[in-house]
């Protein structure tokens, strides 16, 4: 069976985690989340940095297959590009890595505008859960155990950090649910029936 993609974009404190480890279980696929694809990053540039020289870091290139020698090229020429921003660099190092990873197998790809590096995958089904503020923030406070007030400053604060990042690097930067397939309201359907529900249309779509 030809490999799958799906895709959740999310707010903060919508149990988009928890939902996306419910499906992973029923599908039996992995779910790659950022500190995940960071993971990766990192272990990639560890291996660049260990001191090879240009010699034995090319013929090493040669010998390798896959995916990874791939990234590491990737990497090796940022060497000498000219200075870019970081956070562009860093956004390019994980779409490398993410696309790497949807190549290794079917998978489920949370946030990192993954929805823009598959747009037009043939076998993506792109999601977005979210919830209402006053769900996000009960969410919050279970999560942490701390005060509504605190909670509530950390939804706020987390929602303009997403918003941006959303604006830098969205293929749809004016509007967060186009492009999206499915839009599921965990805070109405609860983390058991949105996995449910996310996991038939899964099923309908790359099963039959």
């Amino acid at each position: 069976m030809e490999n799958y993609i799906i895709t959740i974009s999310r707010r903060f404190a919508s149990k988009s985690h928890e939902i996306a480890g419910m499906m992973s279980s029923a599908l039996g696929i992995p779910v790659y989340d950022r500190s995940a694809v960071e993971a990766r990053v990192q272990s990639l540039q560890m291996e660049l940095g260990k001191g090879e020289s240009d010699e034995k870091a090319a013929e090493k290139n040669r010998t390798e297959t896959g995916t990874k020698s791939l990234l590491m090229g990737l990497f090796r020429r940022e060497i000498h590009d000219e200075v870019r921003d970081e956070a562009q660099l860093e956004f390019e190092r994980q779409s490398q890595v993410i696309r790497a990873l949807a190549q290794e197998g079917s998978c489920i790809i949370l946030g990192r505008c993954a929805d823009r590096l598959f747009e037009e995958h043939p076998r993506a089904l792109h999601v977005f859960i979210y919830a209402s503020d006053e769900a996000r923030i009960r969410n919050t406070m279970q999560m942490l155990h701390t005060g509504e007030e605190e909670a509530r400053a950390l939804v706020q604060n987390e929602d303009r950090a997403r918003e941006a990042y959303r604006r830098r690097f969205s293929s749809h930067p004016e509007d967060e649910v186009a492009g999206r397939h499915i839009l599921i309201d965990s805070g109405k359907l609860g983390v058991e029936k949105s996995a449910d529900i996310l996991v038939q249309a899964a099923k309908y779509l790359f099963y039959e």
